[in-house]
């Protein structure tokens, strides 16, 4: 996966200490349960010790309770979502915090093992990481000898964390063509900046004004950089770079978290995006207006600025930037409550701005309402609803997993519906690193009969499930109108699929002759 077992350590650490009270089962579910609100609660504890940090006493609650409602930041802490982003959040805020205090070689390396370990997890806080690294140089041009040690203490935690697991718990799977995980070339351009940094602090003493400093640092640090992408050029193309040409263009957009904020449909760019861009214009306000205390607050402001730039190119960078625009929005509420006119409404305005789930509940009335005005008149409308919903009415999963434990060849969206509820296995699914079996995939349902006849050969499959709506972001009737999914859209079966009943569902399922 593109996301280490670091992650697996706390559900494993539950499941081994409930079984023998619970059993087996009762505990993996205990699991899946308690680490996502396990770490929900150290997300709110330390949302609400850097609004104390940063503004007073009365700010720590306000940031608690504005974490809770950073939409969608939130939806990484729900019960049974076990990935990786939940911990990658805590350990940002973790980071982000410890940059706030003072400079110290112990707070430098709290940071620096926060950022290592949220690396290694996964490459999703690299632009975090990289705006406290950015931070931390440039409190280091400025200051000089006051940031010796914190700069010290930041590169060695980072290069000896990133060492350790390097020796001792380092993928199987070790590709030098992969840039999206904890792979060669991430971990060798990890240690390339710890030493970078290491070197920086080692020669302080002998960089007089903050010019030296400048140019020797902007001269290691491109060496790091351009020496790691010398060596491992394939991350030139990004993490994506070693998918084939095809996916990238009609697979990767429909990952909604894969894809720009501008991609995603006009509700979901308010939901999504909102919060993100308040937050943003927030801190950059902030920084000017109390730019006296820009060594406190720009930690926080550049990782929240960073995480807003992400999200043009990946939603996802709004799981790491939403719970950490609470602190900074609770300035806001505040604000308001200090006011001398209209506080009331300042009040709730500035709680309405600051609150992730009000950009989502409001966006969502504003699209219930013109659809319900556009459908009017219109019988028999209703709102399209994606694959795997469609497909996932009617016990549908529990009948496919009467049948004896095989290979199923299945479009994208649905194909993890079948992994994780049913015996199967399939040839792809929703998972930038498979990219042969989702080529197999896409070949066999844009294909014509022979082609997809010999695919489903080649790839044993004995199996072929189709849910309405598959692939119809490629508009197959009219650029590939004699493939099989056209004629499966159509209602017209290939004479080598033998239909197997499903009921109360409109998914279908075929035995390969």
């Amino acid at each position: 996966m593109h996301w280490s077992r670091i992650n697996d350590v706390g559900v494993a650490a539950i499941i081994l200490a409930v079984t023998p009270i619970l059993g087996r089962f009762h505990a993996e579910l205990a699991a899946v349960l308690l680490y996502p609100a396990l770490l929900f609660a150290c997300a709110i504890y330390l949302s609400a010790r850097i609004g104390r940090l940063l503004w007073g006493g009365e700010a720590g609650l306000v940031a608690a309770v504005l974490t809770a409602l950073a939409y969608p930041g939130t939806t990484v802490f729900i019960p049974g979502r076990i990935d990786h982003h939940a911990l990658q959040v805590v350990l940002i805020q973790i980071a982000v915090f410890s940059s706030m205090r003072p400079a110290r070689g112990s707070t430098g390396a709290i940071i620096g093992l926060a950022a290592a370990l949220s690396l290694i997890v996964g490459l999703e806080t690299t632009p975090q990481v990289a705006a406290l690294v950015a931070f931390l140089a440039l409190a280091w041009v400025i200051r000089g000898e006051e940031e010796r040690l914190r700069l010290f203490g930041f590169g060695v935690a980072l290069g000896g964390t990133t060492l350790f697991f390097l020796l001792f718990l380092r993928p199987e799977y070790w590709s030098a063509a992969l840039c999206d995980a904890f792979t060669p070339a991430s971990s060798t351009g990890t240690l390339a900046v710890a030493a970078c940094l290491m070197t920086l602090a080692l020669l302080t003493r002998h960089l007089h004004g903050w010019r030296a400093r400048l140019m020797v640092g902007a001269v290691l640090g491109g060496c790091a950089l351009i020496g790691t992408l010398l060596v491992y050029p394939a991350c030139v193309a990004g993490p994506y770079g070693s998918v084939d040409p095809f996916l990238r263009e009609n697979f990767l957009p429909n990952i909604d978290e894969a894809a720009g904020i501008f991609r995603q449909r006009p509700v979901r760019i308010v939901a999504f995006g909102g919060l993100m861009a308040t937050a943003c214009l927030v801190s950059i306000w902030i920084m000017v207006a109390k730019h006296r205390r820009w060594m406190v607050i720009a930690p926080l402001a550049a990782v929240i600025i960073l995480s807003g730039l992400t999200m043009l190119a990946q939603v996802r960078g709004v799981y790491i930037g939403a719970p950490l625009a609470a602190p900074m929005l609770a300035t806001l509420i505040l604000g308001a409550r200090r006011g001398t006119g209209g506080r009331s409404l300042l009040t709730m305005l500035a709680w309405l701005s600051g609150a992730g789930m009000a950009y989502a509940a409001g966006a969502e009335q504003v699209e219930a309402i013109l659809t319900s005005r556009t459908a009017a008149g219109t019988p028999g409308h209703s709102r399209v609803l994606p694959p795997q919903v469609l497909c996932s009415r009617g016990e549908a999963w529990r009948q496919v997993d009467k049948l004896p434990p095989s290979k199923i060849m299945a479009g994208t969206a649905v194909a993890a519906f079948v992994v994780g509820a049913t015996h199967h296995s399939t040839v792809g699914a929703g998972y930038h690193r498979n990219d042969a079996g989702n080529m197999a995939v896409y070949r066999f349902f844009l294909g014509s009969n022979g082609q997809a006849r010999r695919i489903a050969s080649d790839w044993r499959t004995e199996y072929v499930l189709y849910c309405p709506g598959d692939f119809g972001e490629l508009n197959p009737d009219q650029r590939y109108p004699q493939s099989v999914v056209a004629a499966l859209r159509a209602g017209r079966t290939p004479d080598w699929l033998e239909p197997i009943p499903l009921h109360g569902t409109p998914m279908r399922l075929y035995r390969v002759r």
